[in-house]
């Protein structure tokens, strides 16, 4: 599962003589968890223990604009998730604070600036703007901690919508995220992997060629027939072992959000075992 690496050594002793190892190793796909800082970050670390990649969507400052900076490294999700863990942070203020922000940097992580920006911002200046976390990054000293960084946009806006992927793509990418969700309660089934990941997948491996892939954010509705959710806990399973089979694929999270978006919490007994299970395997 995930993708394989190859790591080759070339050592030589005091007298000139040389030696080649090689080690091939796998690197499974990250899963984890998406949920508010405070009581339901808290309550989804209890309910899925050992999260492997989190998000964090930073929060807005005391200034004159609404939109969310870049998240303290020393309160919420940072202070509480599993050290080990690799946290994907997004933030929609002024790309520039990056540089400050990167200054106290001590664990691996990715970024995102702006994440969904259909219909905020322009592509054009998502462009030039992301493009400038490229160009921070080339001259910190902290850039070995950030594992990648790229645009997110969603699956149907590549899918239903016909979104072109073109759009967010700036110079310097490492990463293509798409949110993938089925909110479809009176459907009869739920989606296969070729509807839920496929087109989506498909248009942004076309136009990117070798671009690593994150589902940063990924739920289901439960069906109104499911009243148990055994359906959308196979489902989980189902798609998560499709996902962990691609490799290209670095992670994914499921948006446990119980309070805005209820519709997609894993709050049945089945849901939250099929997601504790993908996280251990």
């Amino acid at each position: 599962m995930g993708r394989t690496v190859t790591l080759t050594a070339r050592v030589r002793d005091t007298a000139g003589n040389t030696t080649t190892s090689t080690r091939t190793l796998k690197v499974p796909t990250l899963v984890g968890v998406d949920a508010p800082t405070g009581t339901e970050w808290n309550t989804a670390m209890t309910a899925f223990p050992g999260v492997g990649y989190w998000r964090d969507f930073g929060v807005d400052g005391n200034d004159a604009d609404t939109l969310p900076e870049l998240p303290s490294m020393t309160a919420g999700k940072f202070s509480t998730a599993p050290a080990w863990s690799i946290p994907h942070l997004s933030w929609k203020d002024d790309v520039e604070q990056l540089t400050g922000w990167l200054d106290g940097l001590t664990r691996p992580i990715y970024l995102t600036w702006y994440h969904e920006p259909m219909g905020d911002v322009t592509p054009a200046n998502y462009r030039a703007t992301a493009a400038r976390v490229t160009q921070i990054l080339a001259n910190h000293a902290k850039r070995r901690l950030v594992l990648g960084h790229g645009p997110i946009v969603t699956r149907w806006w590549l899918d239903e919508g016909g979104g072109n992927p073109a759009d967010w793509a700036y110079p310097g990418m490492t990463h293509y995220g798409v949110d993938c969700y089925q909110d479809t309660p009176t459907a009869g089934s739920y989606w296969q992997v070729a509807k839920m990941f496929g087109v989506a997948f498909g248009k942004v491996r076309q136009a990117f060629p070798g671009i690593r892939l994150w589902v940063p954010e990924y739920g289901i509705t439960r069906l109104n027939s499911d009243s148990s959710g055994t359906g959308r806990a196979q489902a989980i399973r189902d798609q998560i072992a499709w996902l962990k089979g691609q490799p290209d694929v670095d992670g994914v999270a499921y948006f446990h959000n119980q309070a805005q978006f209820a519709k997609y919490a894993l709050t049945d007994a089945a849901g939250q075992q099929a997601w504790r299970d993908v996280m251990a395997q």
